[in-house]
């Protein structure tokens, strides 16, 4: 049976042991102040000093009143005055009963608990203030954070039955930035572009997510570079999609700089839904899946149709994971044809995936999902594995033509794919320049020094580099003399149309020469008439290829098809 001396002596240290904690707080700033008050007014409840302990009862409720009238948020007041009821309550029960001092001390402690529990609750929203300046390092951003964001927007919407539209902002661009003029200029760029689009955010429509509503609206920060606004909307308007082009028309505005003019890009998607219904978190998942399936579009809106779209990504990612490279994976091939002579240059080889309900798809439709279940690794030592196959074949047959692959994405640079690449071309008895592998631009654009040196080493093996996009964008010329090349193709865009006004020509001479100045052959590829051909000769570029030689054709009939090939050439016929 426990004792009131027992009893007395037990919460008698609980409160010492508070009191110290509390002290410790106050020490690191925090506030632990009505903690120890209520530590303090319990020691003298159970020393039998009943006015005492109640007059320090009185002096902290009448504090915290105060610091009540002063909290603004709706839900917080909410909250801080149920907790000062019940302290009201617990108060009111102690003075009304006879109860020994132990059990009065109960009353302090109940309301030092309470206390504490506050001060977590206060800890959680100083940690929300210190998100709400951003994510990037320790540079103040005009950004509200995420967690302040869905704070302030589900307080609005709780009594709000209006349509509610996000737009959500995607910049791009800002990573090569960094990695070519430096951090803080690209942090300069950023903030300039932010800046931008707070200035559209001033429109009455607009939701101020701002704790603070004096201060103007600006975007939230959904992820490190998407950045999003809510716009209240009536039925059937379209303001905010005339917001959004505006916003996208500012971010694309050029930039002056000692480094000359730069610009960042953006993807903006837009949704729109019942305030009242729909959780903050749901808008921003239909702007994701908007911005996934519109990969071409500046600006697009969300529609139902792209939750089905967004089933068969996901039936396809689990496919994936359990596709066979040998039985489920085909190789095709497209050659590169010499100018002039039409001797085959190489061959590429291309990736398709053999399904069993939507037939043979593209590469371009699944690799980077493949990459996404970590499967890319292993599917370029699979096709690297075969293009050596197929090299050593052509050459066994007389055939002395190379063979390139695509490199899907920067992971796979890794030593052990240089060494894997040193080892086929060993054990297949190649010599170096009879494997390419074909970069595209955006994976030469993500390259930090130890990649390049992994493409450096490559090379020293005996692989031949290609860069496949030629004229995306010219920001890469700024990383040219660090990279050696064998082949540049000229991106397709720049050849679709047979263009001999001065400009166009002046800028495919001025890259053309640029990359034979660096000894590297250029290609243009995208051919698909005799016009584009005559076209592009003008410029003595090395090679071609394109759909007016050939479609994509089974790699397993590729000795048949260079045969005939070099048989026509003999026989001094068009082999094509």
């Amino acid at each position: 049976m426990i004792t009131s001396l027992q009893l007395s002596a037990f919460i008698s240290g609980l409160f010492i042991m508070a009191l110290v904690v509390s002290v410790v707080l106050i020490s690191e700033r925090k506030d632990g102040i009505s903690a120890m008050f209520y530590s303090v007014s319990g020691l003298a409840f159970i020393s039998g000093f009943w006015l005492i302990g109640a007059t320090i009862l009185a002096i902290t409720l009448a504090v915290r009143a105060w610091l009540l009238y002063r909290q603004q948020g709706r839900k917080v007041l909410a909250i801080r005055g149920g907790l000062l009821l019940a302290q009201l309550l617990l108060l009111g029960l102690a003075l009304a009963f006879t109860l020994h001092s132990a059990w009065l001390a109960m009353v302090p402690l109940a309301l030092q608990m309470m206390a504490f529990m506050e001060l977590d609750s206060d800890d959680d929203e100083q940690v929300l203030f210190d998100q709400s300046r951003n994510e990037f390092d320790d540079h103040t951003f005009p950004v509200i954070s995420w967690s302040q964001a869905v704070m302030e927007y589900n307080q609005w919407r709780d009594d709000n039955p209006s349509q509610v539209a996000m737009i959500m902002i995607q910049v791009e661009g800002y990573e090569q930035l960094n990695r070519l003029l430096g951090q803080e200029f690209g942090e300069l760029i950023l903030m300039q572009s932010l800046a931008r689009i707070n200035q559209y955010a001033q429109q009455p429509s607009v939701l101020n997510l701002q704790r603070n509503k004096n201060k103007n609206p600006e975007v939230f920060q959904v992820s490190p570079l998407c950045f999003g606004l809510l716009v209240e909307i009536e039925p059937q308007s379209h303001s905010h999609e005339q917001l959004a082009r505006q916003i996208a028309d500012s971010i694309h505005k050029p930039f002056n700089s000692r480094q000359g003019v730069i610009e960042l890009t953006s993807r903006i998607a837009l949704t729109k839904a019942i305030a009242k219904q729909t959780p903050l978190d749901d808008l921003v998942q239909q702007t994701f899946k908007t911005i996934e399936f519109n990969p071409s579009e500046r600006v697009c809106v969300y529609n139902a149709e792209l939750e089905q779209m967004a089933k068969a990504h996901r039936q396809q990612l689990k496919e994936l994971t359990t596709v066979s490279f040998d039985s489920d994976f085909e190789l095709y091939f497209q050659p590169v044809v010499a100018t002039p002579g039409n001797k085959i240059m190489y061959v590429e080889l291309l990736l398709r995936w053999r399904h069993p309900e939507r037939g043979v798809i593209d590469a371009r439709e699944f690799i980077q999902d493949l990459r996404e279940v970590g499967r890319g690794y292993k599917l370029a030592f699979y096709v690297l594995e075969r293009a050596a196959e197929m090299a050593m074949a052509l050459k066994l047959d007389g055939l002395n033509i190379p063979v390139s692959i695509n490199l899907f994405g920067e992971e796979i640079l890794h030593d052990e794919f240089v060494d894997f690449a040193e080892r086929m071309l060993r054990e297949h008895s190649l010599k170096g320049g009879d494997l390419i592998i074909e970069c595209p631009l955006p994976v030469f654009m993500s390259l930090d020094d130890g990649l390049l040196s992994l493409l450096t080493r490559l090379r020293q093996v005996g692989i031949h580099l290609c860069l496949d996009g030629l004229g995306d964008t010219p920001l890469f010329l700024a990383k040219f003399p660090r990279v050696n090349l064998d082949y540049v193709k000229v991106d397709p865009t720049l050849t679709a149309e047979v263009d001999y006004t001065s400009g166009n020509k002046a800028l495919l001479n001025g890259l053309i020469d640029m990359h034979r100045f660096l000894k590297a052959k250029v290609i243009c590829q995208g051919i698909e008439s005799q016009a584009q051909l005559s076209y592009v000769k003008e410029f003595s570029i090395d090679g071609v290829q394109g759909f007016l030689f050939t479609h994509p054709l089974r790699s397993d009939g590729v000795l048949g098809w260079a045969r005939q090939w070099q048989h026509k050439l003999q026989k001094q016929e068009m082999p094509y």
